[in-house]
């Protein structure tokens, strides 16, 4: 979610936690959840969730966030890709924290709790405990486990009484919701929506929602918590902080989509082509077959080597077939083909069977089976005499 530094945390640590060791919170303290608008950079792309109390007789002001990683940290891409990112949680003062959403042009909501004040007092010294060093690494992962569901967990877990959290439907599967935020990001839509297989698409109760920061602040805008016996609603009062333009509202024309299919109709035209002059355009299979098997290795590493839960099954491997690759060098060889080429049959039957087992691909997808199937077709039926 949000790109920190880990010196924020020794920093944060000097600056107040040997304080908040020391004290409750006064009766006027008040519990927030902060909720960011996304920004431009790839880890903003989502919004961002934290965690503010505010006790002035305390003179205390501090936000807790749970988005903290480091770009510096040794082999971070390799690690990250494998699902094996290290995230961590810190705090610093809130004069410190919102000025940056400022210099990014982020919006900035605040949500005040309605906690009694055992629950904030409870919270509170769960989030010192979590602030310790040998408790604030967490692994992170995308949909179960990052700053949004961190927030909810706290909340929930210290509130000092029941919350019930009033709509649980099924709505949306993790591939639609996260589609929602790239509508600026088309190119990277679609390798989003090559490397995250078949899990995403199921669908997602409102609980689990919450792993986007704009989607727990709804659920907590109607959810309910019990005090004294009594349902009452979890949030007093939502404040708006910072107000600007929100950048995921952008959006522009599916690129990636018209990309490939001017490609199809460029290769269909050729393949016809072809047929009436009885002519072969070789070089267009062997770039196909290679660029489509070297697809398949990397998505093939994701899906068996990434611990990340959503990777596997991925049935892009059926277009993306690895063994294509291999095959490209196969087809080269004029005098095999008569034998080589039923392997053919194989990749036909492989891509249809890609329409049929309920993965959503993205559009541009579609365009690439298209275009190996003409490919498949021009080399399985008999020449024109």
């Amino acid at each position: 979610m949000q790109i920190r530094y880990f010196f924020l945390i020794v920093l944060s640590m000097l600056v107040f936690q040997p304080k908040a060791h020391a004290q409750q919170l006064s009766p006027d303290a008040t519990v927030s959840i902060l909720t960011c608008d996304p920004g431009t950079d790839v880890g903003e792309w989502y919004g961002h969730s934290a965690i503010r109390i505010n006790d002035p007789a305390r003179n205390l002001d501090a936000v807790f966030n749970y988005g903290i990683f480091s770009y510096d940290t040794p082999h971070f891409f390799y690690r990250f890709a494998k699902g094996q990112t290290d995230y961590a949680m810190g705090g610093e003062r809130f004069k410190s924290w919102l000025p940056q959403y400022d210099e990014e042009k982020r919006s900035v909501y605040q949500q005040v709790l309605n906690l009694p004040l055992e629950g904030k007092n409870k919270l509170f010294q769960a989030l010192i405990e979590n602030f310790k060093p040998e408790n604030r690494v967490y692994r992170y992962n995308f949909f179960m486990d990052n700053c949004a569901t961190r927030v909810r967990d706290m909340i929930e877990r210290n509130a000092g009484s029941p919350i019930r959290f009033t709509d649980n439907h099924h709505t949306e599967s993790y591939r639609d919701l996260i589609k929602k935020f790239h509508h600026s990001f088309r190119w990277f839509d679609l390798g989003i929506d090559l490397l995250v297989g078949k899990k995403a698409d199921e669908q997602v109760s409102a609980y689990d929602q919450m792993f986007l920061p704009d989607y727990l602040k709804d659920q907590f805008a109607k959810a309910e918590i019990t005090v004294d016996g009594k349902s009452q609603p979890l949030v007093l009062e939502t404040r708006t902080l910072r107000e600007y333009p929100n950048s995921k509202l952008n959006s522009d024309l599916p690129w990636p989509a018209i990309v490939f299919g001017i490609l199809f109709l460029i290769i269909a035209a050729i393949s016809v082509r072809d047929f009436l002059r009885k002519t072969k355009t070789d070089w267009l299979d062997y770039w196909l077959l290679g660029l489509s098997g070297f697809s398949g290795l990397i998505i093939g590493w994701f899906t068996l080597y990434s611990e990340h839960p959503a990777m596997s099954p991925n049935y892009n491997l059926l277009w993306a077939f690895p063994l294509n690759l291999f095959f490209a060098g196969v087809w080269a060889v004029k005098k095999w083909r008569p034998q080589t080429r039923y392997y053919f049959w194989l990749s036909g039957v492989l891509l249809l069977l890609s329409f049929v087992m309920g993965q959503q691909f993205n559009p541009a997808v579609y365009f690439i089976i298209l275009i190996l199937l003409v490919r498949v077709v021009a080399n399985l039926i008999p020449e024109k005499k």
